[in-house]
């Protein structure tokens, strides 16, 4: 099946449907929220799941005494490079759950935001992965405390990036995308 998208007398009535009610009206093809958006789906409420985990960890993870006593970090070390990163990670989990639950409310109102949206939360995935990886390279650890990783953040930037390569072209050429949301 090869359908045309532009300079066809349907566009010029679909783009003036569009201008009148708002709505986006549907091309032929596939529409739903089936193929690759189940992925999606999945991802979504995967992301929700770990970010209210995350969050209910909060207390624990932020507590000077557990970094401190059981993994022996100097309180200096703590106070100048640890809690910084681990506010910016509490800030940055409540962005990204802010985002993750607008989305699954786009989704599945089948709102033509979601695209844009999920490209924003993509984007987002990859900032934070990054600002993680540089904010833990720069924190001076002894070798006998070693208690960051940067791999872990470094590895997680590139699955990112590698989501990033995958779904933002999928969001942006996708017929079923551009025939799902459309309200």
């Amino acid at each position: 099946m090869n359908y045309k998208y532009r300079n066809s007398d349907t566009d010029t009535d679909m783009n003036s449907l569009q201008s009148k009610t708002g709505i986006r009206p549907e091309r032929p093809g596939i529409s739903g929220l089936g193929g690759w958006l189940i992925l999606i789906q999945i991802g979504l409420w995967v992301s929700l799941v770990l970010l209210i985990a995350d969050m209910s960890q909060v207390n624990v993870i932020m507590d000077p005494a557990r970094w401190e006593g059981v993994r022996g970090v100097d309180p200096e070390l703590y106070t100048k490079g640890i809690r910084p990163l681990l506010w910016f990670g509490v800030i940055s989990s409540v962005i990204l759950l802010i985002i993750v639950i607008v989305n699954l409310l786009l989704l599945y109102k089948k709102k033509k935001q979601f695209p844009r949206m999920m490209i924003i939360l993509y984007i987002a995935n990859v900032f934070i992965g990054v600002m993680t990886w540089i904010m833990i390279a720069r924190i001076e650890i002894p070798r006998e405390q070693h208690v960051l990783d940067p791999t872990s953040a470094f590895n997680l930037t590139i699955r990112s990036l590698l989501t990033c390569c995958i779904f933002i072209p999928y969001f942006l050429k996708s017929v079923r995308v551009k025939n799902t949301f459309v309200k």
